[in-house]
């Protein structure tokens, strides 16, 4: 490991990760990013790899990797487009003719490889695959790596130097406890803790034809088990993740059994019909008794010192409702208000708010229990992301500020949010020691928080 000082410009590979004309322009920002480049990263939201994307093409990557592709699913009718992956190529003409496919496809990939984001990951990626700077050469050198699929995927996380990271289980592409514990060993000597979503415990339950006193049993056994026992695909978790805010907006913690029960009992007269229904109206009936749930996750990751993450911002359009997801409709749930007093559990708003990254920063800034997570912001804004640091640094403290991709599906999101992370960070932080804000010791001491320290504080974790 390098030595985290200030001095001379020393002459290493690390200093590949950056363009050189940044390197001859701001010396100051050398010698920062010398040192943060080589400080651990813990990724605070983030998700499985599988081996899907062991082999690809230019289309399907260009797909996977984006949230306008992570949703073409849903826009076709249930099932079809997973129909059409898998079938012949008589089956497939036959739905392409019935619902054009492809020629969807090839519309969203088309204006994704446009992007700029995309531009400049092909050129990052050249960079490390030793090859020309275009989508096809990237693809077949990426599909060409030798050792097998999980020996690249390591290489991405020992490259930014991924040393823990928290793992949300609610998304595994139904790969189950198999495909995360293959994950999990594919990415060591980077450590995993899992955190676990509501909803997974919902999708087992809300079909059950029970009693609403039957159905709070069954639920709370779940999350006991997933937080203390080995509910969480044959392990513990160490935090909650809800999904809540997308579908209903401002979410007011409830505590009153009989709203609970009596939407529970709606769930089970619409159970049938709830498929058809308009996403706003079907988050409706069920709105009471998913406040209800939450409410007692929430207790219980109180009791525990565990934080909550809750979704925010952003959003996989069209299965959610955009709208709904303004960072400050998270304000009655990071009070947590019980007998007139706030009793303030963690809060970790998700995905930077993106894009309300001031309320988002704000909230953090206001209430002491709740933390900024710089997720789906990072990488996806990519060279944006020097100014939207300053912008979260210059209203959020420094301890509460929390490094994550909210990688999923390809490992290379994992790899760019580390690179393009430490890149902008150091520049930010650049940015505050020329001004006189902060010293080059207090620069580097902000990145080791960011990077890493406060995720270990905040979740409790045993030393490395």
């Amino acid at each position: 490991m390098w030595a985290e000082t200030a001095g001379p410009l020393s002459t290493n590979a690390h200093l590949s990760h950056i363009p050189t004309f940044l390197v001859n322009q701001d010396p100051v920002f050398a010698q920062i990013f010398e040192v943060v480049d080589d400080l651990p990263i813990d990724d605070t939201h983030c998700h499985l790899i599988t081996d899907h994307d062991a082999i690809t093409t230019p289309q399907k990557f260009l797909e996977r990797i984006s949230l306008a592709g992570f949703a073409v699913p849903s826009y076709f009718p249930p099932g079809v487009y997973a129909q059409w992956m898998k079938a012949d190529e008589a089956t497939k003409y036959d739905l392409d003719r019935k619902y054009g496919i492809q020629e969807k496809v090839k519309g969203i990939t088309n204006h994704l490889s446009n992007s700029i984001f995309i531009k400049f990951l092909m050129k990052e990626m050249a960079q490390f695959l030793g090859c020309d700077p275009n989508l096809e050469s990237v693809i077949d050198a990426r599909n060409g790596q030798e050792g097998g699929y999980f020996a690249f995927v390591n290489r991405l996380f020992s490259d930014v130097n991924i040393q823990n990271i928290m793992l949300e289980t609610g998304y595994t592409e139904g790969g189950g406890a198999e495909a995360i514990a293959r994950f999990e060993e594919g990415i060591l000597p980077c450590k995993s803790h899992r955190i676990s979503r509501i909803e997974t415990i919902h999708e087992d339950l809300f079909g059950l034809d029970v009693s609403f006193d039957d159905f709070e049993i069954l639920y709370k056994e779940r999350l006991t088990s997933a937080l203390d026992g080995a509910g969480n695909f044959g392990k513990k978790s160490f935090g909650m993740k809800s999904y809540l805010l997308p579908y209903i907006g401002l979410i007011r913690p409830l505590y009153d059994r009989a709203p609970a029960k009596a939407s529970w009992q709606a769930l089970r007269s619409a159970f049938g019909t709830i498929s058809s229904m308009g996403r706003e109206e079907a988050a409706q009936v069920t709105k009471d008794v998913c406040r209800y749930t939450f409410t007692l996750a929430l207790e219980e990751c109180l009791k525990r010192d565990m934080p909550m993450q809750i979704h925010t911002g952003d959003g996989e359009a069209p299965g959610v409702i955009l709208r709904n997801q303004d960072p400050f409709f998270l304000e009655e749930v990071v009070r947590f208000d019980r007998d007139n007093t706030m009793r303030m559990p963690k809060i970790i708003p998700l995905h930077a708010g993106y894009p309300s990254v001031g309320k988002a920063a704000w909230l953090s800034h206001v209430y002491p229990n709740c933390y900024f997570e710089l997720s789906i912001m990072t990488p996806f804004v990519h060279q944006n992301l020097y100014q939207r640091y300053m912008q979260v640094m210059e209203a959020v403290p420094l301890s509460k500020i929390l490094f994550a991709s909210d990688a999923f599906h390809l490992p290379e999101l994992y790899w760019l949010s580390g690179r393009w992370g430490k890149r902008y960070l150091a520049k930010a932080l650049t940015d505050y020691v020329v001004g006189g804000s902060l010293s080059f010791e207090e620069a580097i001491e902000a990145a080791r928080m960011i990077l890493y320290k406060n995720n270990r504080s905040v979740y409790n974790l045993p030393p490395v």
